[in-house]
C-alpha cells in the first residue's frame, strides 16, 4: 500500500510517500524508515527502494524537501542543506505519531548528497537507531572543489561573493544549471554519462528542476557531516560505496568519513560505477545489503503493541 501524505516543515506542507508493509493490524506497530534522496532529486526516485524495504515489513516515509518535487516553499529548487535536514527530521516526527510505526525503532537512509544529511542527522538526533548513507558526499566544500579545477573552483567562489552583493542589492539570487560540463559554472560539473543520467530522469520524474540558486550552492560550502559523524555513536551506521569509478563521491573521500565515525560501523565499496547504484543490479544489491543492516538493527519480525511503544518512549 502506497499513500501520499503530507508533513510540515519549517511551516510548509512538504509531500511525502507513505508505504506500508502487509498485514499491519489495528493497534500493531513495525519499525520505520525515512529516506531522501540526493542533490535535487525528488522522491518519485525511491520508489525502488522504498518497495524494498516495506517488503522487508518497514513503515517507509519517502520525502520531497520544501522547494523540491511536490512540497511547497519558494524559491523553487533552493537547496539548504540545515533545511533539508529540518524537513528529515520533521519527517521523523512525522513517523513516529503514525500509528503502525513504533516510533523508538526508527531509520534513516539517503544517498549521494542526502548520504550526507543522513549522516549528520544521525548525529544530531538520537531517534535515529540505524544509519545507511548511500555513496555519501562527505563535506560540502570539499565536494564542489574535487568536482573542479583549481581555477573553475575559483570561478565558482566568485560567482558565490557576487552573488551575495546581488542579493543584499534586493535581486533574487542568479540560477546555474544543476549539473553541467566540466569547466561550466553549474552546481555539479560532471561526465557526460552523468549528465545524461540526471536528465533522463526528468522524463520519469516531471517535478526535478534542472537548475539551482548561487545561494544554494554558498550553504552547501558551509556543510560538513565529516565535523559531526564521530557523534553517531553507539547507534549503527552503514556507508554503502561504489567500487568502481565514481568522481561525484571519491573513494578516499568515502574512508576518511568511515575512519571519522566510531563504532558500531560498516563500511561496503560494491563492484559498480557511479551511476550504476541507481538502477539494474547495483541498485538491488545495495538495497539488499541495506535491507540486511535495517533487518538486524531494527528487527521488524519484532511487532509492538500500542502500549509497549508508548513505555518504550516513556524511558
Amino acid at each position: 500500500m502506497v499513500e501520499e501524505v503530507h508533513f510540515r516543515s519549517g511551516g510548509l506542507k512538504c509531500a511525502a510517500d507513505l508505504y506500508l508493509p502487509d498485514g499491519v493490524k489495528p493497534g500493531e506497530r513495525r519499525p520505520g524508515l525515512v529516506v531522501g534522496h540526493g542533490f535535487s532529486l525528488v522522491k518519485s526516485y525511491l520508489v525502488e527502494q522504498a518497495k524494498h524495504f516495506q517488503s522487508l515489513g518497514f513503515v517507509v516515509l519517502t520525502i520531497d524537501y520544501r522547494s523540491f518535487g511536490k512540497s511547497e516553499g519558494e524559491v523553487r529548487g533552493q537547496l539548504f542543506p540545515l533545511n533539508e535536514v529540518e524537513d528529515f527530521r520533521n519527517a521523523i516526527t512525522y513517523l513516529q505519531a503514525r500509528p503502525e510505526v513504533d516510533p523508538g525503532r526508527i531509520g534513516i537512509w539517503g544517498a549521494s548528497f542526502a548520504g550526507a544529511l543522513v549522516s549528520y542527522i544521525a548525529a544530531i538526533d538520537r531517534r535515529v537507531k540505524a544509519t545507511v548513507a548511500e555513496v555519501p558526499v562527505t563535506d560540502g566544500y570539499l565536494w564542489m572543489k574535487l568536482m573542479r579545477a583549481a581555477h573553475d573552483f575559483d570561478a565558482l567562489l566568485k560567482a558565490v561573493e557576487e552573488d551575495r552583493a546581488r542579493r543584499y542589492a534586493g535581486e533574487p539570487s542568479r540560477r546555474i544549471p544543476v549539473v553541467g560540463e566540466r569547466g561550466e559554472l553549474c552546481g555539479m560539473p560532471t561526465e557526460p554519462s552523468l549528465k545524461t543520467f540526471m536528465y533522463q530522469g526528468q522524463k520519469y520524474n516531471p517535478t526535478w528542476a534542472d537548475t539551482i540558486t548561487l545561494e544554494s550552492i554558498e550553504k552547501i560550502l558551509e556543510f560538513s557531516p565529516l565535523s559531526f559523524v564521530h557523534r553517531i555513536t553507539p547507534r549503527p551506521y552503514f556507508i554503502i560505496a561504489a567500487g568502481g569509478h565514481d568522481i561525484v563521491h571519491p573513494a578516499a573521500e568515502i574512508a576518511e568519513l568511515y575512519e571519522r565515525a566510531r563504532h558500531p560501523k560498516r563500511l561496503e565499496f560494491l563492484p559498480y560505477d557511479q551511476t550504476a547504484l541507481y538502477f539494474g543490479p547495483g541498485l538491488v544489491e545495495a538495497n539488499r545489503v541495506a535491507g540486511e543492516f535495517y533487518v538486524e538493527h531494527l528487527k521488524p519480525e519484532r511487532i509492538t503493541t500500542d502500549q509497549e511503544a508508548q513505555a518504550a518512549m516513556a524511558k
